[in-house]
């Protein structure tokens, strides 16, 4: 490809049986699942916290974010830890992918979906036969759930 495409790194992971991605720099790393805290009062997505090297880390589990079908955990469930606005979560997710090395212009918008459809996406892509929705993981939690999220997080550095 000519130096003049910008590339993006994306890392694919499934959810619900749907392959989604996430831009490979916003991830910290990826866990095993650890156990949970439970914690009243929030939302119902919010699994509750994790205790991750001194880090209390809010979890987000993603089928019940996206309104999906809640299966049983397997041994490919993994925790994706993120940054988002410089807040550390974990999302909970079926398995994870592979990374993806494509164009930036490979990401189409989702304007094709109405209403609440598209609104955690940043785009979709069509890679070796697959789509694949490209999330925008801002927009995971709204402004108020952020700072819902605000009070749960506390610690060192992950």
């Amino acid at each position: 490809m000519p130096d003049s495409i910008a590339l993006i790194q994306l890392a694919t992971f499934f959810v619900g049986g749907e392959e989604y991605a996430l831009d490979i720099m916003r991830i910290k790393e990826i866990i095993h699942p650890l156990r949970i805290t439970s914690v009243p009062k929030v939302p119902l997505f919010i699994e509750g916290v994790i205790e991750l090297r001194g880090a209390i880390i809010p979890i987000v589990d993603l089928r019940k974010r996206f309104d999906l079908p809640m299966t049983p955990s397997t041994r490919s469930t993994k925790y994706i830890i993120v940054g988002i606005e410089g807040k550390i979560v974990g999302l909970v997710v079926d398995g994870v992918g592979e990374v993806l090395r494509i164009a930036r212009s490979e990401v189409r918008p989702t304007e094709m979906l109405d209403g609440d459809a598209g609104q955690y996406f940043q785009g979709v892509c069509h890679h070796g036969g697959r789509i694949i929705f490209v999330i925008d993981i801002d927009r995971v939690l709204s402004s108020q759930e952020k700072i819902s999220l605000a009070g749960l997080g506390r610690g060192g550095a992950v």
